[in-house]
């Protein structure tokens, strides 16, 4: 990050930079294999309050396998003595096909305890909290004018472009990413094409699964009646049944037309999601307003 790039960026209408800073510790930095220093962090950022940026987001991961709750602790700490605006604390997951889940099969690795994973996440909101930022969904904290409104449209499956090489870009149930590869992208523009690499197109269920995952993550929660009317169908009666068993295990509450996580529900985010994703009881559903015995739209992935 230098000035320059960062002027060029506010001149061109930027008006919010999101940090990967990851750590403020080297080890955990190696670790993740980032290559930037805990340095490097706090100068970008001085940098872009410097180019005239009132909008800095900082990204934070825990449960690094070997961190300690204290440690975790300096790092929020180092993190909002830098007076950003708003951050995202993610907890580290372990997705297949990942080097970092293959170590943890072969024992190279040693996840953290869920009862570690468990008080970092509470001491997130306490600490969070107390400096004065405010939880609006499962990772992501504001302060003061910090909410972010694109994170928000995602979540609320609005439309987006996706501008880059690798972007995701989503328009009406249809979604498509950019190719990766640097030149393999500039290329497909210098010949005037689309530099898509891959598209699909939702199905309306699926789309209410995903709206789903999706809204509940969200502090607020979402609304079953305006998500139906979106989506074209009834989706509180087409997941009754994930519905009702994740209210049984007092994980979700609906007051109403309503519907959002529990405070025990908010720990479990990412499993309550599941449940709507990839739930047994729709492995071969009746599609909204289709006739028994016709085609079925594909399963939620």
């Amino acid at each position: 990050v230098t000035l320059d790039k960062a002027q060029i960026a506010m001149e061109a209408g930027v008006n919010r930079v999101s940090l990967g800073a990851q750590s403020f510790r080297a080890e955990h930095l190696a670790f993740m294999d980032r290559p930037h220093s805990a340095e490097q962090t706090t100068r970008a950022f001085a940098t872009f309050r410097e180019a005239g940026f009132s909008n800095i987001s900082l990204d934070l991961i825990f449960s690094i396998p070997g961190q300690t709750i204290s440690q975790w602790e300096e790092d929020l700490h180092a993190a909002l003595q830098l007076q950003p605006d708003h951050l995202s604390c993610y907890n580290l997951t372990y997705e297949p096909g990942t080097r970092l889940t293959r170590d943890a099969a072969r024992g190279t690795v040693r996840p953290n305890p869920d009862s570690t994973d468990r008080q970092m996440f509470l001491r997130t909101r306490e600490i969070l909290a107390e400096n004065g930022f405010a939880v609006y969904e499962t990772s992501n904290f504001a302060g003061p004018g910090g909410l972010c409104r694109h994170n928000d449209h995602y979540w609320l499956q609005g439309d987006y472009v996706g501008v880059g090489p690798g972007a995701s870009d989503h328009r009406a149930g249809v979604r498509s990413t950019n190719l990766k590869p640097l030149v393999a992208w500039a290329e497909a523009l210098d010949r005037g094409t689309r530099p898509t690499a891959s598209a699909e197109t939702l199905t309306p269920t699926e789309r209410g699964a995903e709206a789903l995952w999706l809204g509940l993550r969200r502090t607020t929660g979402l609304d079953l009646e305006a998500l139906s009317t979106r989506l074209g169908f009834d989706v509180g009666e087409y997941f009754a049944a994930p519905l009702a068993r994740l209210v049984e295990q007092g994980l979700i509450e609906q007051p109403g037309s309503d519907l959002r996580l529990t405070p025990e529900g908010q720990l479990f985010g990412n499993s309550v999601g599941e449940e709507f994703l990839a739930d047994p009881e729709l492995a071969n559903p009746e599609p909204p307003g289709r006739p028994r015995g016709s085609a079925a739209p594909p399963v939620p992935k």
